[in-house]
């Protein structure tokens, strides 16, 4: 550890398959929004550490599929005006589904 509390360890190549699958999924309303979301921000966990220690992104698909549903009516209901709401919930949403790999039961 070189005293660095937050590391990331992604590469060019790896970003490049997660922009690609992103870009493609992100043609399927909601359902490749979802998928996108997950993929990406499990790449982003699987490449990070906290204190040396490794951390994994937790939701399920449908969890993520769920959130999106609600917060993309909200979105629509208020003419948008809601995504000063959502896009804080979308980073505690990601924050509340990071946990330590090696987390104990």
């Amino acid at each position: 550890m070189n005293g660095k509390t937050f590391e990331f360890h992604g590469t060019p190549g790896g970003y490049f398959v997660v922009f690609l699958v992103t870009l493609i999924s992100a043609y399927i309303p909601l359902f490749g929004w979802a998928f996108g979301m997950n993929y990406s921000w499990e790449w982003i966990a699987d490449n990070s550490t906290i204190n040396g220690k490794k951390v994994k992104f937790t939701a399920t698909f449908g969890e993520t599929l769920k959130f999106l549903f609600v917060n993309m009516l909200l979105l629509i209901v208020t003419l948008g005006i809601y995504s000063f709401w959502f896009v804080p919930k979308q980073y505690r949403y990601i924050a509340d589904h990071t946990e330590f790999a090696d987390k104990q039961a």
